[in-house]
């Protein structure tokens, strides 16, 4: 092989591997460019998942005051039908009371 073929073949390797690299570096550009998008996708996706933890707990809160109410209520009811069936209870022996009273006049 002559010095001639030899600085062709060389010349050869050098344009192809400079080629090889240009497609390479054509590439990681492609896929750093993907890759950014994916990453704000990421944040994106990170913020609107805070946004929604804050609503859920805003939620669960409101809920545990509304509970917190409803088992007031439920308390005061209770309280109130006691207290209606004691004055029915008592209202009723009343009567019972002046039937007997009537009863014992005759």
């Amino acid at each position: 092989m002559t010095l001639e073929k030899l600085g062709g073949l060389i010349e050869k390797l050098a344009l192809f591997t400079m080629n090889g690299f240009e497609k390479m570096d054509k590439r990681f550009e492609q896929v750093e460019s993907e890759l950014s998008s994916v990453k704000q996708e990421v944040s994106s996706i990170d913020s609107e998942l805070s946004f929604v933890k804050q609503k859920v707990s805003s939620i669960e809160e409101e809920q545990k005051e509304t509970n917190r109410r409803l088992t007031s209520i439920g308390r005061k009811q209770t309280g109130t039908t006691l207290s209606l069936d004691e004055t029915v209870r008592r209202s009723e022996f009343d009567g019972i009371v002046h039937r007997v009273e009537a009863l014992e006049k005759k």
